[in-house]
């Protein structure tokens, strides 16, 4: 059986990730650009239905499609985290695998790369604490459809909302708008260079460490 070359497994692990993230934050664009049209329509040759119909629209669809944006991210961050340790667990040939571990995806994640992979991940740089709050939006979307009173970790979710100024926490509702969907990405584009840099620097190779990140965080 060949040698696995870790540098180029994880590398184009990265590569792939980044990729999809990119598709995410095109599709953020064109929704940015379907709603000022669809706001301008309403305002402009429709002004009949601009008391009654634009206001229902910026409260309803708007936070839908960026809501959809943040689902999107997470679940590129869960399976991301997945292949990441299985990429880890094949270059190291691990016999404990990441689904042998219990816990949630996040628990898992940091318990395999550190105890068992033995990564020296510094999880603050790699805005750990906002990985988790993204986590908990998406949760609360899903779980308890936005609603913050029926939701165990809403304080995670204020602590990123104080951080960031979004997602915006009236009373008990959750409200997703451009703003956080914009910084969802941020977050999750940091933390993959962060996890990445670090485990090429463990492998080193052709590929790494990885030149700065341009994104604005």
């Amino acid at each position: 059986m060949p040698v696995v070359d870790a540098n180029d497994l994880l590398f184009g692990n990265l590569a792939d990730s980044l990729s999809k993230l990119d598709e995410i934050e095109k599709f953020r664009e064109q929704v940015d650009r379907f709603l000022e049209q669809e706001r301008e329509y309403y305002e402009g040759e429709h002004t009949d239905l601009q008391i009654e119909y634009l206001p229902l629209f910026a409260d309803t669809f708007p936070p839908i499609l960026h809501s959809s944006i943040v689902m999107s991210v997470v679940v590129l961050i869960e399976l991301e985290m997945r292949g990441y340790c299985a990429a880890l667990c094949e270059a190291l040939d691990l016999d404990l695998r990441f689904g042998d571990l219990a816990g949630s995806v996040l628990d898992r994640f940091k318990a395999y790369t550190t105890r068992v992979a033995k990564l020296d991940i510094d999880f603050s740089k790699a805005r750990w604490e906002d990985t988790v709050g993204l986590f908990e939006i998406r949760n609360c979307l899903v779980h308890s459809g936005g609603n913050l009173g029926e939701f165990a970790r809403t304080p995670v979710i204020k602590a990123f909302a104080t951080r960031h100024g979004t997602p915006v926490c009236e009373g008990d509702r959750l409200r997703i708008g451009p703003q956080t969907s914009s910084v969802v990405l941020s977050i999750a584009s940091h933390f993959l260079h962060v996890k990445y840099n670090c485990a090429l620097c463990r492998f080193p190779g052709r590929w790494g460490p990885l030149p700065q990140e341009t994104r604005k965080p």
